[in-house]
């Protein structure tokens, strides 16, 4: 008997046009956010991109060689910064990559104000630990390692590992 109502449940779901409405809308926001991106992207050879990753303004964003960009990662660059990612590069899972801001002005509602713009370089044999956010104008050498959690604004030096603790950033050691 209970079987049968688990049966009877699956087949309720399955029959229903919510079920097919909510695949179809998943099918179309991959096809935008991942699929049609990719062939865009100015990749090298050996990439390995987790199918949830997302993109935009793929045209101005370069990865390297043997790349692996995890999980529900965010590449977003805008209309007028690139991000640019190096050979041999790692990014952990939900890793956010952006390369646009909002201003704020006192009085003034912020979506009203320019978006500020600026590159991104990340170097080549860099690791980006999971849930790590790399703001606009961040410039990461070569050589380092980001924490994972980290949220990176300015330029990090060749051969750094980058922790962040107590809501601060600090260049723990270098390599």
């Amino acid at each position: 008997n209970n079987m049968l109502t688990k049966i009877m449940r699956i087949l309720k779901v399955l029959t229903s046009p919510k079920l097919y409405g909510e695949l179809f809308r998943w099918h179309m926001y991959y096809a935008y956010e991942h699929a049609l991106p990719m062939k865009n992207l100015v990749v090298g050879g050996n990439p390995e991109i987790h199918p949830t990753v997302s993109f935009r303004f793929e045209k101005n964003i370069s990865l390297g060689d043997h790349i692996v960009i995890d999980m529900n990662c965010c590449l977003w660059a805008s209309a007028h910064a690139r991000i640019s990612i190096g050979n041999d590069t790692g990014i952990g899972p939900g890793t956010i990559i952006v390369s646009s801001n909002h201003t704020f002005a006192k009085d003034r509602v912020y979506t009203d104000l320019p978006i500020s713009e600026k590159d991104i370089i990340v170097g080549n044999n860099v690791w980006i630990g999971a849930n790590s956010v790399i703001l606009a104008g961040a410039r990461i050498g070569n050589g380092c390692i980001i924490g994972a959690g980290c949220v990176v604004s300015r330029d990090i030096p060749e051969d750094s590992v980058v922790v962040s603790g107590n809501r601060t950033l600090s260049i723990a050691r270098k390599r």
